[in-house]
């Protein structure tokens, strides 16, 4: 397939008129590296027939609440599981079931925005009621707070703006004076230390504010991350390291902490028997103490190998992700993974079918990044196909007006305002062409 696609877009190349064809050469020498280097991702989702068995199984799993049990067969759920499902509803287009877990969350922002603020960390997807005796945890709120901000990047709709704001606010007020974000609050009262995995959760999740986003980035780096051993510590009261604190660190700040990955493989790897499908699997513990491969964990591990471009690693562990998978005994025809291979962290969790798990897999499968916001840009408001004059009449037309069709800017999220910040964006993408 790829040496027939070569071969076409050489031939049509040197049809072309000689004034595109540098132009022309280019494009098809970038496509020509994609099919040749990183199609392997593309091929896997259209061949393998886990992705779409795992979809389908997320998608059964949501409850007429809007929410997602956190395993097959329980109501018991987290908001970090939920956060993960809409964004893979998001990714997929599926934008009535994001919807309705955001719609529940939103119906819920009071218990959010009375004090100590924050949603609680578990509900119950069967009664829709919360735990609140739950902690109000910074990792799970930052996760709602992704994929709200994917949703708006996707749709431009800011019908949960407001969310979005109480939210980001709430973890703006644990930000201390060092840049760090404390844990959160639970039935004690404030959680005095910091997460390594919650300030990554909650650099990626607060990209309307740069200065408080580049204080997290400078906490990160001087207080939990450990040059000389390429690692970070899991938190400010922790020195040891986490699976998550390594991939995260990756899939949040990018390649410069590669380091962490390597690090991963020392600390984190094992060859395990999965206890419900029977296969050897290589792949990562969560903790260092641990003698079991946690499959959520691993998912973020492959995503985080691609951010660092090191994709012959994340097909290798991918690649090994579809030997935890197993056919659904609730839902004929779909699939899924558990959270660990074996001595789980609790009863059914090397059995059950998990949404995390789910999640992580789709991620790796799609080569997508959660922590990342990289959606392709366009200021082809009409949609035909190049941008012209009648792209610029779109804009005018709205112009100082909140007209989702009509906005690009600002970068990764549009305001929702038509102004010259579009105006800039579009005259950027006009002249290219």
């Amino acid at each position: 397939m790829i040496l027939e696609v070569r071969g076409r877009l050489k031939m049509q190349v040197e049809t072309l008129a000689v004034k595109n064809a540098v132009r022309i050469t280019v494009i098809a020498s970038a496509v020509i590296a994609f099919l040749a280097n990183g199609s392997s991702a593309l091929l896997f989702a259209r061949t393998n027939p886990n992705p779409a068995a795992v979809y389908s199984w997320l998608c059964l799993q949501q409850r007429p609440s809007g929410l997602l049990g956190n395993q097959e067969n329980e109501s018991f759920c987290g908001v970090y599981t939920n956060a993960l499902a809409a964004i893979c509803y998001t990714r997929q287009g599926d934008l009535t079931r994001a919807r309705s877990i955001f719609d529940f969350f939103q119906a819920n922002l009071g218990i959010a925005a009375e004090p100590p603020g924050g949603f609680p960390q578990f509900w119950d997807a069967e009664t829709a009621l919360p735990h609140l005796d739950s902690d109000r945890w910074v990792g799970d709120n930052a996760w709602l707070l992704i994929a709200l901000n994917h949703y708006l990047y996707k749709t431009r709709d800011h019908t949960y703006d407001a969310m979005r704001q109480t939210i980001a606010q709430w973890l703006i007020s644990l930000q201390d004076t060092d840049g760090g974000i404390l844990a959160g609050y639970n039935s004690s009262g404030l959680m005095n230390f910091k997460s390594t995995e919650g300030n990554l959760d909650s650099y990626a999740a607060l990209i309307d504010f740069p200065a408080q986003r580049q204080a997290l980035r400078n906490f990160l780096h001087n207080d939990m991350w450990i040059p000389a051993e390429g690692r970070f510590k899991m938190g400010s009261t922790v020195n040891e390291s986490s699976l998550d604190s390594c991939s995260f660190g990756v899939g949040a700040l990018g390649s410069d902490y590669a380091a962490a990955l390597q690090y991963a493989e020392t600390a984190f790897f094992r060859q395990k028997i999965s206890d419900a499908t029977g296969l050897l699997i290589s792949a990562f513990s969560d903790f260092i103490a641990d003698d079991r491969i946690w499959l959520e964990g691993s998912g973020q591990m492959v995503v985080a190998y691609r951010r660092a471009g090191l994709d012959s690693k994340a097909f290798s562990f991918r690649d090994q992700l579809d030997r935890a998978i197993f056919e659904s005994t609730r839902r004929p025809g779909t699939r899924g993974m558990p959270c660990h291979t074996n001595d789980p962290a609790w009863p059914t969790g090397s059995t059950e079918i998990f949404v995390p798990s789910q999640a992580w897999y789709l991620f790796a499968a799609w080569a997508f990044n959660p922590m990342d916001y990289d959606y392709p840009e366009t200021a082809d408001f009409d949609g035909g196909g190049e941008v012209n004059l009648q792209d610029f009449a779109r804009l005018a037309l709205y112009w100082h007006y909140p007209e989702a069709a009509a906005t690009i800017a600002p970068l990764p999220v549009p305001d929702g305002t038509v102004d010259a910040k579009d105006l800039a964006k579009l005259a950027e993408y006009w002249l290219a062409d």
